[in-house]
């Protein structure tokens, strides 16, 4: 998810800024019907930024508040809160006397000025305003506590009803089968797809942050030896574990373990025939 203004937003990315903006405005007005529908439609977009509903959990509460800042403050704004805020605390007496305060203020800092975090946050502060107002079920669920009227049809965007696929791609099931997205990403990117089938899968995946270009290399690489029956997926999984953990190149872990015998370069050679 890029900041808006970035250049280069697909359509996800054009469509999640809009969402995001249209949920910040509504919750500072305290516009519960606008908040619920608005929330859905990103829930849709991203299950995986809202953990399950575990009552009286909402982090570190809102971190608004710690950098003096309103809810729907541009991007540009929160960071310029968040470095006013820190200034402040630094030269008001002694950081370890306010330790708590200071940590705050930093978690702020770093969770809102990154825009996944900062929508992931909004959500779970969202969730839990909209619970104390009443307005939507007990159990967490982004709907509407009373059933909308049968008058005012729904859009299909705005339902939070996942969305089923026979079979994922080979690069999404390469991602869940090294644990590297859980049943939550494997879900969004489901979502994305669906409502954006014209980007390319990698794109999706590098957009919210699930892997690396170099861990799309890796990934790539190891769907085409696959493929070809050169590993199978418990040695690529192994190989993946320790290039994010040992700093080894997927590949080079294949061979040092004696699970691939062939250079790595007829992987370009093949692909060009």
């Amino acid at each position: 998810m890029a900041d808006v203004g970035s250049g280069g937003a697909n359509r996800i990315e054009l469509e999640s800024q809009i969402l995001c903006a249209s949920l910040r405005q509504s919750w500072a007005i305290s516009d519960v019907e606008g908040v619920i529908t608005v929330a859905r439609q990103l829930y849709q977009l991203f299950p995986d930024l809202l953990p399950p509903y575990k009552p009286g959990d909402v982090g570190f509460g809102n971190l608004y508040d710690f950098i003096g800042t309103v809810c729907d403050a541009p991007q540009t704004s929160v960071i310029a809160a968040y470095i006013r805020a820190m200034k402040k605390h630094l030269r008001v007496g002694n950081v370890q006397d306010r330790k708590d305060e200071y940590i705050g203020v930093l978690n702020a800092g770093y969770i809102l000025r990154k825009p996944r975090l900062r929508l992931s946050h909004d959500l779970i502060i969202v969730r839990q305003w909209l619970l104390d107002q009443g307005a939507i079920p007990k159990d967490g669920t982004i709907e509407f506590a009373e059933p909308m009227p049968s008058a005012q049809p729904v859009a299909k965007l705005h339902t939070t009803q996942q969305i089923a696929v026979p079979t994922l791609p080979p690069l999404v099931e390469l991602l869940r089968e090294s644990q590297m997205i859980g049943p939550a990403e494997v879900q969004a990117l489901v979502n994305q797809m669906h409502i954006a089938p014209e980007i390319p899968v990698h794109e999706l995946v590098l957009s919210a942050g699930y892997a690396t270009d170099l861990e799309l290399k890796s990934l790539q690489l190891a769907e085409y030896l696959l493929s070809q029956g050169k590993i199978t997926m418990a040695q690529f999984a192994v190989a993946m574990y320790d290039e994010r953990t040992q700093n080894i190149r997927m590949a080079e872990s294949l061979q040092i373990r004696g699970w691939l015998e062939t250079e790595v370069k007829s992987y370009r050679e093949d692909k060009k025939s």
